[in-house]
């Protein structure tokens, strides 16, 4: 028994290493371990840019994106510049020219002894006229963050407290600095209607994924996303409704805008196989007379996207600078989408009926004429509070019977 024994695991060790080894476990055995290169940069930390004097767009736009990058390199290239030398370029509408580094691994704060030369090369290669550029600067890099569901009781009733607050909150949980903090919605008596709001903060880059999962604020863990931002004339990728971003559609599904079925814009086809347009290849709005555009909004024989239609909303009315500050309104779409509209008792998201109790109605401001000014100051200075404008009375989906 021994023997037969000894001779099992005797042939069954031979087996193991009578097999010869693979070509992969060749190759990783022989390899020499693969070296990780330098770590990719964000572009804004590529970026450098030279804003105008009087911002005005540059007649020379095109020119300038086009053909300044090849001059920034030979002036590097003369300076006896050791950097890499590829960049891209940009010009918004208010003149602003921007260079970017395609090398991801160069930040653009290594070009910095250069930028006097390149300001120079940037106004004396285009015409500027008397409104040349400004010296380059490094582009802005803080990150955007909104934290949401933060109960407004224990919050700072002072604005200008809120950033030292939110700092040390964040710096206890995460060991992480901020530079910045200030409300979601500028409104002080829009927040009062409310049990929850979010707070917008600004961190480095590097800092962004240590608050990616979350932070725990108040003894619970809030929700922690980039913002986005939405006003009463948005229109949503989704759903095609007006008034909110995508990113918070309430619909469980998409619709399409050419003809409010519930698919997506890119899978819309015509019935037709003999389509003059090619309408039953891609998505064609009034392709043929098979398929009929069909507003979601009101309705009519359109697309969601028409312009002239009746259910958009107008645009609002510019205030005059000579004119009393309106009352607050409270229609701030990324807020009211987050914190939920006007008050209720309803527990605000992460709060439970076993948890500490967040959700008693704040108590509304005694009366008589509030002493709140008609700006609201919070962190970075004043903010002008927005005037409504009238919006279009409420219509039907207008979508066909049996399209539910």
């Amino acid at each position: 028994m021994q023997a037969a024994s000894g001779s099992g695991s005797g042939g069954k060790g031979k087996s193991k290493a009578g097999t010869p080894p693979s070509p992969q476990q060749v190759v990783s055995a022989t390899a020499p371990p693969v070296k990780k290169g330098p770590q990719s940069l964000p572009g804004a930390q590529r970026r450098f840019f030279a804003p105008r004097q009087s911002p005005s767009p540059h007649p020379g736009a095109l020119t300038i994106a086009a053909t300044f990058p090849d001059i920034a390199a030979r002036v590097l290239r003369e300076s006896n510049c050791l950097l890499p030398l590829g960049f891209s370029a940009t010009v918004n509408p208010r003149g602003s020219v921007s260079l970017t580094v395609t090398d991801k691994a160069t930040p653009a704060a290594s070009y910095a002894p250069y930028f006097d030369s390149l300001t120079r090369a940037l106004n004396q290669s285009f015409p500027v006229g008397s409104n040349p550029g400004c010296t380059l600067v490094l582009a802005p890099t803080a990150v955007p963050l909104a934290i949401h569901g933060l109960p407004l009781r224990f919050l700072p009733q002072d604005e200008e407290e809120l950033f030292p607050y939110i700092r040390q909150a964040i710096l206890n949980d995460k060991a992480t600095q901020i530079l910045s903090a200030r409300y979601l919605n500028s409104s002080r008596d829009s927040r009062e209607t409310k049990q929850a709001t979010s707070v917008v903060i600004t961190v480095d880059p590097h800092n962004v994924s240590a608050l990616s999962s979350g932070v725990v604020i108040l003894s619970r863990k809030r929700k922690v996303e980039l913002p986005f931002s939405s006003s009463r004339t948005s229109q949503c990728k989704n759903c095609w409704r007006y008034g909110h971003a995508h990113q918070r559609c309430p619909a469980t599904h998409p619709t399409c805008p050419i003809c409010a079925l519930h698919h997506t814009h890119a899978a819309h086809r015509c019935q037709n196989p003999t389509c003059p347009r090619s309408g039953n290849k891609k998505p064609v709005p009034s392709c043929c007379p098979t398929s009929p555009p069909h507003c979601c909004n009101c309705g009519g024989d359109h697309t969601a996207t028409f312009r002239e239609c009746p259910a958009r909303p107008s645009p609002p009315v510019p205030t005059r600078t000579n004119s009393p500050a309106p009352a607050p309104t409270g229609q701030d779409p990324m807020d009211l989408a987050v914190d939920g509209g006007p008050t209720s008792t309803t527990p605000p998201p992460g709060e439970g009926p076993d948890q500490v109790d967040l959700t008693t109605p704040r108590q509304p401001p005694p009366a008589g004429p509030s002493t709140r000014p008609g700006t609201t100051h919070g962190f970075g200075g004043p903010l002008p509070l927005e005037e409504p404008s009238p919006s279009p009375a409420p219509r039907d989906r207008g979508v066909r019977p049996g399209h539910e």
